[in-house]
C-alpha cells in the first residue's frame, strides 16, 4: 500500500484507546500519563478520526481494560493474559453505522504486553477470547479474528493492521488461506513495537507519506511459534499436564537443547537442508526483511580479498541507487556461510557478520557503502573436538566460505566465494591475546552423569535430535547435583597468600580528584586508567568501614567515601532511558525512549550512538529535585530473543547476537561519552522470567551455544563499546549463579576479554543463593541490595582473602565512577548552566521528532490487486 493523504481513519480495537503499550513493566516501566497517544499521532498528521467509535471504546460498553494475573517479580510464574479485545456482540448499530462516514482506512490495533517478572503465555487455557485452550498469546484470539472479518466486509477502502507488540507476532493470517475471510483484504501491516514517550508520533507521518520507512526486522516472523525448537523447553520447561517441580519446588531448570539454532540460524539452516517449500511453509517474513515507499538498485563490487586470513578484514563495496520517486534509506546486510561436515561442528547455514545503512537518498541519487567481514565473527566454538583434530576452542575450518550480500537473511543480491587454505585454531583471543579454553563444558553433561541435555539439536538429523521436554528422571535430580547447587563456593578461589595482604586505613595522601587527567598534560587521555600506578597509594588511604559500606549498598545509588573524595551517586534503571521503576522519588522529568527491538530495527549504528549520547546528557542534567546527576544507568540489555514468549523481549535487541552486540556497543559508547556509566545486562543466559529466582533458574546449555550466541553480545560491548559496567543475572549456568561464578566474571570477562570496571548483581532479594561473599570472590564489585541479609556483613579485613577481594571490588567501583559525571566540577549540588539544559532539551526534541522516526520499525503489507497476497515488511522511518 502506497501512502496517501487519506481524509478519515477509524481506529478499530480496544487497544487503540486503553491498552496501548509504550514500554513494558518492571525495569522497562515508566509513567505514561504524559505520553503521546495514537489519536494525537493521527490527528497531528491531518487525519480525521471516527469520534463515535472512540467514544464507544472509552465507555464501559466496550468491555474492561486488559489485566494480567499478578506475578511476583521474584517468581515469574506463567500466567494467562486476555487480550481484552471487544467482542463483536457489543458493537451497537450506531457504532457500525458510523463506519460509512470514516471509511478511508480501518486501522486495526493488535497489542500484546511484556515486561519484567513474567513470560508470555504459551497456552491461553480458558482465557476470555482464546480460540482454544491450546492457543497461545502471540496469535490472534477469536475476538480479533471477528474484528478483522468485520472491517474487511467492504465498508472500508483500506485496512491496515498495527502490531503494538514486544517483538515478533504469529502473523500467518496475513498470508494463510485458512484466514480466507480477510487475508487478501488487508492492505498493510505496521509493526511499531513499544513506542516510548513520543515515538507514536511517527505513525501518522508514515501513513500520510511524510516519512518513508527504511528499517528491517530483527526477529524472524515464523508461521507457527509452537514449532520453534525452544518451545518445549521454555518457561516451565514442560508441556501442560506434566510436573515442573522437583526438590519440593525449590529449584527449576531450562534446557537449551536447540543449541546454536536460534531464530534465523534455525530457519535458514533447515530451509537449506529441507528445501524452499519447507521454508515457505514455516517462515512468514525472514530476519532482516523490510520494504520502503521507494525502490533501490544495487551494484555489488568485488571483495577486497578472495582468501580468508584471520586478523584481516574483508570488505565489499555496494553502490545503492534510489530508483523510485521519493527519498529513502536502504540497508545492506552481509551473511557468511561456512563449510560444514556432516556430524562435525554444528554450524548455521547463514550468520550475520556485517551491515551498512545509506544516507537519505533522493530519487536518482546513489551512494556506495561498504560492508565488512571479520573472519573471527565466523569462527565456530568446538567445545568437544567434534572434528577430531585434537583442539577445543574457536576455529575456522578449511574450505570454501560464501559471503551473501543480502536484502535479508533469505534473499541475496550476490554470493561471493572465499577460500581458507588450512584450519585455523584460535587458542588466544584476537583482541586481547588472552588464552581461551573451555570453561563450561560440565554444564552440558553434569559431572559425567546423564542429568541434562540428552541430545543437542543437529542439522545432521533434525527429527532425531528435536528438543524434548524434561523427563521425570531429570526432575528427580541427584545428591551430587544438589550438593553442587547448594555450594557456597563453587570453584571460586578462597586461599590467598598472607604476604599479599593489602594495606589500607592509613592517612590519605591522594583523593580521586588527584587522579583526574589534565587537559594540558602531554599525552592527555580523557579517562583515568585502571592501571594507573597511583591507585595503590590512593587505596591505602581508604577507610575500612566506608569500603565495606560502599560495595554492599549498591541499590540505585552508591555511598560516598569521604576518605578519598568519592561523592555519593544516583543510578537509574533502564533500558529505555532513565525510568521510574524502584526509584520513583529520584528519577523524574526524563524521556522514555522506544523499546530496544525498535532501536535495533533501524540497523543504524550512528543513530544508536546518538541515542546513547541523548541518554547520557539526561544523566548529566540529572535530578531536578536534588541537583545531582544520574551517574549510572542499568542499560542496555543485550540478552537474546531465544523465544518470542520471553517476557523481556522488549528490553533486548534481537534474536541475533551480532546486531545485538553492535547496537549495544554503539549505545554504550554514546552513554559513556557523556559521563554516564552503563551497566550492560543481564550477564548471561537470562532469556526467561519464569522461576528466575526461585533458587535460581538452572540454565543448561552447551559451551558452543553459550559462546556463539549468548556471550557474544556482551563480548562486543566490552571489546568494541569498552563498557565499564556489567550487571549479572538471577539465573545460574548449570548449577552456578552467574553473579557468583568465577569462570564467568573473572576467567572470561576479566581475563579473556580484559574487562576493567564494575560488576553489579541484579536485585539481590534471595541471598540464599545470591550469596554476597561468593559474588565478591567470583569477581563481583557491587551488591544491588537493600537488606542486611543480602550484604557481605561478615567481611573480615584481618583475613588476607577478604581484604584482597574487598580492595579489588572497591577499586572497580571507584574506577567506574571516577570516569563518570560523578566527578564533574563542584560535584555536590552541581547544576549545569541553564543554556546547557535548554540545548539538551532541544536535542531531545529533535531526536523525538526526527530520530524516533528513524527508530520506529515498520512492517508493511502491499496488495497490488485483489488476487495478490499480502506482503509484510519491517521498516524504519527515515526523514
Amino acid at each position: 500500500m502506497q501512502p496517501g493523504k487519506f481524509l478519515s481513519i477509524a481506529v478499530c480495537g480496544h487497544s487503540g484507546i486503553f491498552d496501548s503499550e509504550y514500554g513494558g513493566s518492571g525495569s522497562g516501566g515508566f509513567d505514561t500519563s504524559n505520553n503521546k497517544n495514537l489519536y494525537e499521532s493521527l490527528n497531528d498528521a491531518g487525519f480525521v478520526t471516527n469520534p463515535t467509535l472512540k467514544r464507544f471504546y472509552e465507555s464501559s460498553q466496550s468491555g474492561p481494560v486488559r489485566t494480567a494475573n499478578s506475578s511476583d517479580l521474584d517468581n515469574g510464574d506463567n500466567q494467562k493474559i486476555a487480550t481484552a479485545e471487544t467482542p463483536q456482540s457489543k458493537y451497537t448499530d450506531a457504532v457500525r453505522n458510523s463506519y460509512a462516514d470514516y471509511s478511508d482506512v480501518a486501522l486495526v490495533v493488535i497489542t500484546r504486553i511484556g515486561g519484567e517478572g513474567f513470560d508470555l503465555p504459551r497456552y491461553q487455557g480458558d482465557s476470555e477470547g482464546a480460540v482454544s485452550p491450546d492457543s497461545h498469546y502471540l496469535e490472534l484470539d477469536q475476538d480479533e479474528i471477528d474484528l478483522l472479518t468485520a472491517v474487511t466486509d467492504g465498508t472500508f477502502k483500506r485496512v491496515v493492521v498495527v502490531f503494538n507488540t514486544p517483538s515478533s507476532f504469529e502473523a500467518t493470517f496475513l498470508k494463510d488461506s485458512a484466514y480466507a475471510a480477510f487475508a487478501d483484504k488487508i492492505d498493510a501491516a505496521v509493526w511499531i513495537g513499544f513506542t516510548g514517550s513520543n515515538g507514536i508520533t511517527a505513525l501518522g507521518e508514515i501513513l500520510n507519506g511524510d516519512v518513508n520507512p527504511s528499517g528491517r526486522l530483527v526477529d524472524t516472523w515464523a508461521a507457527d511459534f509452537t514449532k520453534n525448537p525452544s518451545f518445549v523447553n521454555f518457561g516451565t520447561g514442560c508441556l501442560p499436564d506434566t510436573t515442573d517441580k522437583y526438590d519440593g519446588g525449590m529449584y527449576y531448570s531450562v534446557d537449551y537443547e536447540e543449541g546454536i539454532y536460534v531464530g534465523y540460524r534455525y530457519y535458514e539452516t533447515r530451509g537449506e537442508t529441507d528445501g524452499e517449500d519447507w521454508y515457505n511453509a514455516n517462515v512468514v517474513y525472514p530476519f532482516g526483511y523490510g520494504l520502503s515507499y521507494t525502490t533501490f538498485d544495487w551494484t555489488v563490487g568485488d571483495a577486497s580479498a578472495s582468501e580468508i586470513e584471520l586478523g584481516t578484514t574483508i570488505t565489499v563495496p555496494v553502490t545503492v541507487k534510489n530508483t523510485g520517486s521519493v527519498a529513502g534509506k536502504e540497508v545492506v546486510q552481509l551473511y557468511v556461510s561456512a563449510p560444514y561436515t556432516l556430524g562435525g561442528i554444528e554450524k548455521a547455514h547463514k550468520v550475520l557478520v556485517g551491515f551498512a545503512k545509506t544516507k537519505l537518498l533522493q530519487p536518482g541519487e546513489s551512494e556506495t557503502v561498504t560492508v565488512s567481514f571479520d573472519p573471527y565473527s565466523a569462527a565456530s566454538y568446538d567445545y568437544r573436538d567434534a572434528n577430531n583434530n585434537g583442539f577445543s576452542g574457536y576455529e575456522l575450518e578449511a574450505g570454501e566460505y560464501t559471503l551473501y550480500v543480502s536484502r535479508n537473511a533469505h534473499e541475496s543480491e550476490k554470493a561471493i566465494a572465499l577460500k581458507l587454505a588450512a584450519d585455523v585454531q584460535i587458542a588466544t583471543d584476537p583482541t586481547t591475546d588472552s588464552e581461551v579454553v573451555n570453561r563450561y563444558t560440565d554444564s552440558e553433561n553434569f559431572l559425567d552423569s546423564d542429568w541434562q541435555l540428552d541430545a543437542m539439536l543437529s542439522r545432521a538429523d533434525w527429527e532425531g535430535t528435536w528438543p524434548t521436554p524434561q523427563t521425570a528422571q531429570q526432575h528427580a535430580g541427584t545428591d551430587r547435583l544438589y550438593e553442587e547447587i547448594r555450594s557456597e563456593e563453587h570453584n571460586n578461589p578462597t586461599d590467598f597468600d598472607s604476604e599479599e595482604y593489602p594495606w589500607f586505613g592509613e592517612e590519605p595522601t591522594l583523593t580521586l580528584r588527584d587522579l583526574l587527567p589534565s587537559a594540558e598534560a602531554e599525552g592527555y587521555e580523557p579517562v583515568v586508567s585502571y592501571g594507573d600506578e597511583r591507585w595503590e597509594e590512593l587505596m591505602m588511604g581508604c577507610d575500612e568501614e566506608e569500603m565495606i559500606a560502599l560495595i554492599n549498598n549498591g541499590a540505585y545509588h552508591t555511598l560516598a567515601m569521604e576518605s578519598v573524595g568519592l561523592p555519593a551517586t544516583i543510578h537509574g534503571d533502564g533500558p529505555s532511558g532513565f525510568t521510574c521503576f524502584m526509584s520513583k522519588e529520584q528519577v523524574n522529568g526524563t524521556c522514555q525512549y522506544v523499546s530496544e527491538p525498535v532501536m535495533a530495527s533501524t540497523w543504524n549504528i550512528n543513530l544508536m550512538n546518538e541515542l546513547g549520547e541523548a541518554i547520557g546528557e539526561e544523566g548529566t542534567i540529572g535530578d531536578k529535585t536534588t541537583g545531582q546527576p544520574y551517574s549510572s544507568i542499568y542499560a542496555p540489555g543485550v540478552n537474546i530473543h531465544r523465544s518470542p514468549f520471553g517476557g523481556r523481549c522488549s528490553e533486548y535487541f534481537s534474536e541475533d547476537p551480532f546486531i545485538s552486540g553492535m547496537m549495544g556497543a554503539a549505545e554504550v559508547q554514546g552513554i559513556q561519552s557523556r559521563g554516564v556509566l552503563p551497566t550492560v545486562k543481564h550477564f548471561v543466559a537470562n532469556e526467561q522470567e519464569t522461576h528466575r529466582s526461585i533458587g535460581g533458574d538452572l540454565s543448561w546449555l552447551s559451551e558452543q551455544a553459550l559462546r556463539e550466541i549468548y556471550l557474544k553480545p556482551f563480548e562486543y560491548t566490552v571489546k568494541r563499546g569498552e563498557t565499564r559496567g556489567i550487571m549479572t543475572s538471577f539465573n545460574r549456568i548449570g548449577t552456578r549463579w552467574t553473579g557468583g561464578d568465577y569462570r564467568l566474571l573473572t576467567e572470561i570477562l576479566r581475563n579473556e576479554w580484559s574487562f576493567n570496571g564494575l560488576v553489579i548483581c541484579d536485585f539481590n532479594t534471595i541471598p540464599q543463593y545470591m550469596i554476597p561473599r561468593m559474588m565478591f570472590y567470583a569477581g563481583g564489585s557491587l551488591d544491588l541490595a537493600t537488606q542486611q541479609s543480602a550484604m557481605w556483613t561478615d567481611c573480615d579485613t584481618s583475613d588476607a582473602g577478604d581484604a584482597i577481594v574487598l580492595m579489588r571490588a572497591v577499586k572497580d567501583v571507584m574506577y567506574a565512577l571516577v570516569n563518570s559525571n560523578a566527578m564533574n566540577a563542584e560535584v555536590i549540588g552541581y547544576n549545569p548552566p541553564i543554556w546547557q539544559e535548554y540545548l539538551h532539551w532541544i536535542n531531545i526534541g529533535a531526536f523525538t521528532l526526527v530520530g524516533v522516526w528513524l527508530v520506529l520499525a515498520i512492517v508493511r503489507t502491499v496488495r497490488c490487486n485483489k488476487r495478490q497476497k499480502a506482503k509484510i515488511a519491517a521498516a524504519n522511518a527515515a526523514k
